[in-house]
């Protein structure tokens, strides 16, 4: 992984400059996937699409802003907090945006309350209140809803959301032959039938899943 000159975002309401991470060349050597999507490139490292400003603390997708090259690098690539990416949520679904930004936003924020919260890797991880997680609910419930996927990418999801009984019916139903997609319906179910919301990690490309 090699790294350029960090991108200087520009915010489109305070003007303020934010630094991200560029890179010149970089590879998937040591990439995993989690069961929710989320994929971790160790030697790819790329921002985060919903960035913070950190002069005015407004939220942006990092793609619609202007940009420009800065004289210097950095390592930052934006990641936001569990509270962060629940403000950010607040924030930009008040204003029009996009189907696919909203698919993106939403996506993001079920993967940060994961990493936040039932991550089967984690050790001591702390205990979401009630209002997190209706709140963790509602956004698997709308992101299922705007976003057209496979039935076990639908599956997962909602077990990760508690709806256990949902989750075994649409496994039931579904008719799959690829021996990595097999391994991964039996890991879902076998989370589901302990009724468990735990995210485990999947090792391949994303490709093989979704």
């Amino acid at each position: 992984m090699t790294i350029a000159n960090a991108k200087l975002l520009i915010c489109p309401f305070c003007k303020g400059e934010k630094p991200v991470i560029q890179l010149m060349s970089g590879n998937t050597i040591g990439a995993t996937q989690r069961s929710d999507l989320k994929t971790d490139y160790p030697m790819l490292r790329k921002p985060s699409p919903v960035q913070r400003c950190p002069h005015c603390g407004k939220y942006f997708f990092t793609y619609a802003v202007e940009c420009k090259e800065a004289s210097f690098q950095s390592f930052d690539k934006g990641d936001l907090s569990y509270q962060e990416i629940a403000d950010a949520l607040q924030q930009l679904t008040q204003q029009q945006i996009e189907k696919q930004d909203e698919i993106n936003l939403r996506l993001l924020f079920i993967q940060t309350y994961n990493t936040t919260y039932q991550l089967e890797s984690a050790k001591e991880q702390p205990t979401p209140t009630d209002a997190e997680r209706l709140l963790f609910r509602e956004q698997v419930e709308r992101l299922l809803e705007i976003w057209e996927t496979e039935p076990l990418v639908r599956a997962e999801f909602l077990r990760e959301a508690g709806r256990f009984d949902e989750c075994v019916d649409i496994l039931d139903k579904m008719q799959v032959d690829e021996p990595f997609k097999l391994n991964i319906a039996h890991q879902i179910r076998t989370f589901a039938e302990q009724h468990s919301t735990t995210v485990f990690i999947i090792y391949g490309s994303r490709n093989d899943f979704v």
